[in-house]
Order: structure tokens, then sequence, then C-alpha cells
């Protein structure tokens, strides 16, 4: 079987430890209360000094819990050790079998069970059964008459005692027992989550990509009729019209090259770890090429990272800025269109501003699929824009403003990078291990 992860094993150390303080507790009341019936005081000295040892070896344990050396699971096995031969020395000098703090043996072995691996368990649970065959062997008996209250008192009130200290023992193993299984629970949850986000954000990628291969084809067509007629019609206005139609296609060829290139770099339709305002300004100024009205990108993001698909990212925030431009040559507006890129503890946000038409009245369909109110829209622009953001765990929200619209689209940030990973790496190879 393989051994307990490193971060496992600090969790059972640490709780380990906590039980331990409650453990040297009970055993200062203990011993405050019951060194009247030990043997001779001599043993108090040696119950003293073996309370002196847990307390080293808890020591010991804080400052491998706070190094960031991994912690073998023998560790563990070596501590939960430590307690049982501390406990039969006590049971030694109080009683043997007969001391009521017997149940503790149990206790441990049920930690055991739970934080050690099967052939390590098993090596504890043999040690507990042969402690506890030793206390049938060898042992000082409790003198009840050298203490102040009657036997009929104390051996009910001992046994009371060690029911109480061994209920309380058991219920904080279990309480910290069932936190650690909610959050493993949540962390598979997350997960799995996590990696739907990923299989929804390739699937994007992936049809971004598909398509560029259908328009390939249709727009090498284009290019080569546009050529033709340029050289049959040489009169002005035709080579205007002509020059439009030039700098639209070339601009067309290019997002399909794009895509191409995509399609064949597994990176781009997978996750990439990147600056969000590195995505915005390499998609702006792609978009600019050829473009009749200014973009204004305005960076508050103080270098926040994110988790996306490149390509689908770019064909997305393309989606977005052309619907910023067709809204305002709507209304005859061509003032820049303002890019704000910003960030919270846990958030990366754009913001998209034009000064165009704003909402339509049935504002609630915009990013619903084939909804449009454009003449020649496929109302799949918001769409597209929209799972990208929902796959990756944001969103993508309209607001209307007193002029024009504002599109808030945004993203949660990428958690800290290890100081061992290093820049570029892509996020799959970075968030799994």
């Amino acid at each position: 079987m393989q051994n307990k992860k490193p971060d496992e094993t600090r969790t059972w150390l640490l709780w380990l430890t906590r039980l331990r303080w409650v453990a040297l507790g009970a055993q200062t009341v203990t011993l405050g209360f019951a060194w009247p019936l030990l043997e001779h005081l001599n043993l108090v000295l040696i119950l003293v000094g073996m309370m002196g040892v847990l307390l080293l070896a808890n020591l010991r344990a804080q400052l491998e819990l706070r190094s960031r050396q991994p912690i073998p699971p023998t560790t563990l096995l070596w501590q939960l050790g430590l307690d049982v031969v501390v406990l039969t020395v006590f049971f030694v000098c109080g009683g043997g079998p007969d001391n009521p703090f017997i149940l503790l043996y149990l206790v441990h072995i049920a930690m055991g069970a739970v934080m050690l691996r099967p052939e390590l368990a098993t090596t504890l649970t043999v040690g507990v059964l042969g402690c506890y065959g030793l206390l049938h062997v060898w042992y000082y008996p409790l003198r009840y008459d050298q203490h102040s209250l009657p036997e009929s008192t104390l051996v009910p009130f001992g046994q009371l005692l060690a029911f109480v200290i061994t209920a309380s023992s058991v219920a904080v193993f279990v309480v910290g027992l069932s936190d650690t299984l909610r959050r493993r629970t949540q962390q598979l949850l997350d997960a799995r989550d996590r990696t739907a986000r990923i299989d929804r954000l390739r699937s994007v990628g992936t049809l971004a990509a598909g398509a560029a291969h259908e328009l390939n084809t249709p727009l090498s067509t284009i290019g080569m009729r546009v050529r033709r007629l340029g050289r049959r019609y040489q009169d002005e206005p035709t080579e205007k019209d002509l020059a439009v139609i030039r700098s639209q296609l070339e601009r067309c060829t290019r997002i399909v090259q794009q895509l191409l290139a995509g399609a064949g770099d597994p990176s781009a339709v997978g996750l990439e770890r990147a600056r969000l305002i590195d995505l915005v300004q390499d998609t702006a100024k792609f978009w600019c090429t050829g473009c009749n009205l200014e973009l204004r990108v305005i960076d508050r993001s103080e270098a926040a990272e994110v988790e996306l698909p490149r390509v689908a990212f770019a064909q997305a925030f393309t989606n977005l800025l052309e619907n910023a431009r067709e809204a305002q040559e709507a209304v005859g507006d061509f003032t820049p269109v303002q890019v704000t890129v910003t960030a919270t503890r846990g958030t990366a946000v754009v913001e998209v501003v034009d000064h165009g038409v704003g909402l339509p009245d049935e504002k609630d369909q915009v990013g619903t699929p084939f909804y449009t109110t454009k003449v020649a829209g496929t109302g799949l622009g918001v769409y597209v824009a929209r799972q990208v953001a929902d796959g990756a765990g944001g969103g993508l929200r309209y607001k209307r403003n007193e002029r024009g619209t504002t599109a808030r689209w945004w993203f949660p940030r990428a958690p800290p990078r290890r100081s061992d990973e290093p820049e570029g790496q892509p996020a799959e190879a970075a968030g799994r291990g």
C-alpha cells in the first residue's frame, strides 16, 4: 500500500499533539489526587519523569509541524508507541490491570487503526497487547489504606474519572476525524468541479478551432474573387470598396490562422496560466488592426493571473469588443471603447464600457444561445463569452449605463504559484500532481 501523503500525516500528528496536551493535563490531575495510593514515593518521581518525556515528545512534534520537511508515517508510529509505553509505566506503578484507566489502551489502538498504514497499525496493536500482558505479570498494587478517603469511595470515583477522560479523548479524536473527512470530501468535490470546468473550456476551444477549419476555404475563395474584381474594375469607388473588403478579409484570415495554430497546440485548447492583462492586451492589439474605433485599456489588475484557454478567451473577448463597436456605430458615436482590468482578493475582472444603443428591453435574454438584436447576428457571441467565464468559475453580466452598456466579465484568480513552479507553466501541469 502507498504511504500516507505528507499533508495527511501532518494533520494526524497535529491532532495527536492536541490529544497529548489533554492527556498531560489529565495525568497531572490524576497524579495529584492519587499519589498517596502508590506503593512508595519513588514511584511518583518515575511518573513525573514519564510526563516530562511526553512533554518533550510533544515539543519535538511541534517543531516537526512547523518545518516544511515531509513527515514520514513512522513518526506517528513511534509517537503513539511512546504514549503506550508511558501508559504502561503508569499502570505498572498504579495497580496494573486493576487500574480503571486501562481503557485508554483502546483509544490508542483506534487511533493507530485510523492514522497508520495496516502493517504499522498491526505493529502498534501487538505492542499494546504485549504491554497489557506485562501488567498481569509485574505491577505495584494500589494502597487504598494510605489514602484519606475510603476504598468504597475511591474505586467508583476512579472508574468515573477514567470513563470521563476516556470518553473525552474519544470525542476529541472523533471530532478531529470527522472534520478531516469533511475537508477531504470538499477537496474531492472541488477537484471534480475543476475537472468539469476544464472539460467545458476545452470544448469551447475545440469548437473554435473546428470552426476555423471550416472557414478557411470560403475565405480563400473570397480573397481570390476580390483580386479578380480588382483587376476587372479600376474605377476609384470600386477600389475604395475593395480596399475595405481586403482589410476585413485580412482580419478574418488572421483570426482563422490564430485558431488553426491553437488547433495544433494542445495548450491552446487546454488551460494556460497567464496574467489577465496580457491576454486582454494581446487580443486588443489584434482587434484594433483594421478597426476604425479606438480602444482604451486601463490596467488596475496588479498582475493578477488566471487559468484560461488562450484561443477561446481571445475569441470571446473579440466578440465583446465587436458588440461594443457595433453598438456605438449604431448611434454614430466613435468615442473610444474603454476596457478596465481590475482584481480583488479572489477575482480578476474585465469591464468593457461602450456608449452605444444600450441593452434591449429583453435584457435577461442577452447571452442565451441564438438571441440577438442584430439583423445579421448569430446570437452566439455573448453566449461563447459567458461559457468561457462559467467554465472557469466566473461569469458575465451586462449593466445598463446612462449612455451605453458595461459588460462585466470576471474569472477566479489562479492560486499562488509554488516556490518550485516556473513561470509560464501550463495550468493543468501546475494544478495537478
